[in-house]
């Protein structure tokens, strides 16, 4: 073999080890506070180290913490709302985003802008506005936009990304063969793009469900679960409930987001 040849493999050999160990080094820095979270959930000597033996009993003290509970079920109820609003706007905006009209790139910003705006500004500016302005009461409910701007713009990137490439053809085909708008959309549209919908709306519910920068100005006394944690930490140390929770709730949004990936994957496959 090629002198040269040979030395661009073992360059290249290195190289790789070399980025498998710094991809192993940042998934470590990245996900260690959560797997210590989920070990120290378990832990009988509470969140401190050393680690002392399993146990459950933090878990039993979640359960008997109606506060919490109660801020939960808060987060869950506005989480679908959020969805049910986010998934019927985000399929209506992608679907037309296919096609060429005046102000295309400009209706992709302002859909976009709920990322790049920063939480705690929003908040602060539709307290401005939803409080001192309209004068509306804060409540729970009253975060609801707040919440749609956040998740709208990623239920679209995740509806565009996963509508199957064939999905134009198909309609365009059916629209020849005479089937009015709303037939190609039930029998044409809908089933190939129901898989990606629901992975957005799986989404859509993560990402709401635990949210708190945005709605942070605006719940008044109705606080959902991340508003509720945020309180009890500040107000005293995380307290051995708090890891139980967190615990429950980065195991639920994995296996959510694990979802919405695989539907999404799955509905960008269909032919």
């Amino acid at each position: 073999m090629d002198q040269s040849v040979l030395t661009r493999l073992v360059q290249w050999f290195d190289m790789k080890r070399l980025l498998a160990a710094y991809f192993i080094l940042i998934s470590l820095y990245i996900y260690a506070p959560m797997i210590a979270l989920i070990v120290f959930s378990f832990n009988a000597g509470g969140i401190s180290p050393p680690y002392q033996g399993f146990t459950l009993a933090w878990y039993s003290e979640l359960a008997g913490n109606r506060g919490i509970l109660i801020s939960v079920w808060r987060s869950i109820q506005l989480a679908l709302v959020v969805t049910v609003i986010t998934t019927i706007l985000g399929t209506a905006a992608a679907l037309a985003y296919r096609y060429d009209f005046r102000g295309r790139k400009l209706f992709l910003y302002l859909i976009v802008l709920g990322i790049i705006t920063p939480g705690i500004a929003f908040s602060v500016g539709s307290t401005l506005f939803l409080n001192e302005v309209l004068g509306l009461s804060r409540s729970m409910w009253l975060a609801l936009p707040a919440h749609v701007v956040w998740t709208l713009p990623f239920a679209v990137i995740v509806l565009l990304a996963g509508f199957p490439p064939n999905l134009a053809q198909n309609e365009e085909a059916a629209r020849v063969m005479g089937a009015s708008r709303v037939t190609t959309f039930r029998e044409i549209i809908l089933p190939q793009i129901a898989p990606t919908v629901l992975g957005a709306a799986v989404f859509a519910f993560t990402l709401s469900y635990n949210e708190a920068e945005r709605g942070l100005l605006l719940v008044g006394r109705d606080r959902t679960m991340p508003m509720e944690v945020f309180s009890i930490a500040s107000a005293e140390r995380a307290t051995p409930e708090l890891f139980a929770l967190g615990s429950m709730t980065t195991v639920f949004s994995t296996i959510l987001l694990l979802i919405a990936g695989g539907l999404v994957v799955y509905g960008a496959r269909q032919t």
